[in-house]
This record gives C-alpha cells, sequence and structure tokens, in this order.
C-alpha cells in the first residue's frame, strides 16, 4: 500500500515537472548576485584582522631580547650595583659599546628578573595569538 502512494506521487511529480518545465535563470543572474554580495561586504561590520602586535612592536622586542642576550653573554653578573660610573662613560665622547657593556654591572636578581619577565611576555604573547586567531576562526 505505501509503495503504491509512493509510486503514484513520484509518477506526479515527474508529469508536472514535465508539463511546467524547469526554471531557468535570468541572463544576468551570477552577475546581480555577486554585485549584491559585494554591496553586503561593504556595509559589513565584520572585524577586520589586525596583528596583535605591530612590527614596531617585534622590532622593539627583539632589540630588548638581544641586549638581554649581550648583556648576559658580554656583560659582568656581579652583585654589586656599580652601573652609575658606567653611565658616564656611555656619556662620553669615546664610546666603545662592548667596553661599556663590560663594565655594566647590575645585579643577578634583576637580570634574572628580566630574562624571566621577558620569557612570560613571550609566551603570553603566543597564547594571546591563539585564543584570537581561534576566536576569529569560528566566526
Amino acid at each position: 500500500m505505501e509503495e503504491n502512494k509512493d509510486k503514484q506521487l513520484d509518477d506526479f511529480v515527474k508529469k508536472v515537472v514535465k508539463n511546467i518545465g524547469l526554471e531557468t535563470p535570468s541572463d544576468h543572474f551570477t552577475q546581480s548576485i555577486m554585485s549584491k554580495i559585494a554591496a553586503q561586504k561593504e556595509n559589513s561590520t565584520v572585524t577586520i584582522y589586525k596583528p596583535l602586535i605591530s612590527k614596531t612592536g617585534w622590532l622593539v622586542l627583539a632589540a630588548i631580547t638581544l641586549f638581554l642576550f649581550a648583556f648576559i653573554i658580554f656583560g659582568n653578573l656581579d652583585l654589586n650595583v656599580g652601573w652609575l660610573p658606567s653611565i658616564d662613560q656611555v656619556a662620553s665622547y669615546k664610546i666603545d659599546f662592548f667596553d661599556t657593556l663590560k663594565q655594566l654591572r647590575l645585579p643577578n636578581t634583576l637580570v634574572y628578573g628580566l630574562m624571566g619577565l621577558t620569557f612570560f611576555i613571550y609566551v603570553q604573547i603566543i597564547f594571546l595569538k591563539k585564543h584570537l586567531e581561534n576566536r576569529y576562526a569560528t566566526n
């Protein structure tokens, strides 16, 4: 009984489609749809991707990191807080960067604190970047 209804319905649909025919889109259908999509994009308030850290920000972070590594390699890690005399040498006309850097003395705790801060800033940047990429990717 059910098979008979399905067959009748199928025959009816075939007969109607044959008599009426299939609709065809107008000549400029694709062009009109694309123009509507372009107009919708212009009016859209979708968030435009801007990087979390600009290129100048990356350059500043790289310069700070390079300075810290240069200080660790060439500097003296003494517990003396004797960095005031080295400022006078930097202000003089004879500036030898590596000699001044060797004479610059910072406490170990300050150097380790700066290294830790730099490390955790980079870790936070990586996690924030992934979080924001995932947030914008799902929308």
